[in-house]
């Protein structure tokens, strides 16, 4: 049994890309479970193992992927670098990688991890859950029409939004903004870096 748990550990690690996170090609789909095994093999002492699914937890938190506004993950990436969605929303997409960030959280302490999952629980408990108590099975890519019209911006609404408040130089160099946009003129948001490497370089 260990044998087949060891092989199948390294033919995971085997297929990961550790230039952008994840397996195979665009568009990119979240896996888990596949990196719920890699932590498990990494409470075995398995350190490779516990890095690739560190890296592809950060990878896609980091991404547009993931609503830094309002929580929870978008069905997939359309491209190879965790950049722009899907824009649907599915329950068990975020019920497994809330649980997949909770896992990580436990075993590196890492306080992403944790705000991901706590965001992620939060989103679900409030949009989709229902007054009686059931769960709703995913939110539309399209709301009024428009593909993912909630989850993109324009940098002179994101300027007009947080200048008056004092944030905005902050916010921009947290995320990187484009006059063009990165997704048909507008901008979908994504971090430059994790937190850590983000305070450290901000002097914050």
């Amino acid at each position: 049994r260990a044998n087949i748990l060891d092989q199948a550990t390294q033919a995971l690690l085997g297929a990961y890309s550790w230039q952008l996170g994840g397996w195979g090609r665009a568009p990119l789909f979240p896996q888990p479970m596949s990196v719920e095994f890699l932590l498990l093999q990494a409470t075995h002492g398995n350190r490779q193992a516990l890095e690739a699914a560190r890296h592809n937890l950060r990878a896609m938190e980091l991404g547009g992927m993931y609503d830094v506004v309002g929580g929870g993950f978008h069905r997939y990436s359309t491209d190879a670098h965790w950049l722009v969605p899907h824009f649907e929303k599915m329950l068990y997409d975020n019920a497994q990688l809330s649980l997949a960030y909770l896992h990580a959280y436990l075993l590196t302490r890492e306080e992403s991890f944790k705000r991901t999952t706590v965001e992620t629980l939060d989103f679900i408990q409030r949009e989709l859950t229902g007054s009686e108590g059931g769960f709703y099975s995913s939110l539309d890519a399209d709301s009024e029409g428009e593909e993912g019209v909630f989850y993109i911006w324009s940098l002179d609404e994101i300027r007009s939004v947080l200048a008056p408040t004092g944030t905005l130089d902050l916010f921009e160099r947290v995320y990187p903004l484009r006059t063009e946009g990165n997704f048909e003129g507008l901008n979908v948001l994504r971090r430059r870096a994790a937190d850590s490497e983000l305070a450290e370089a901000l002097g914050i």
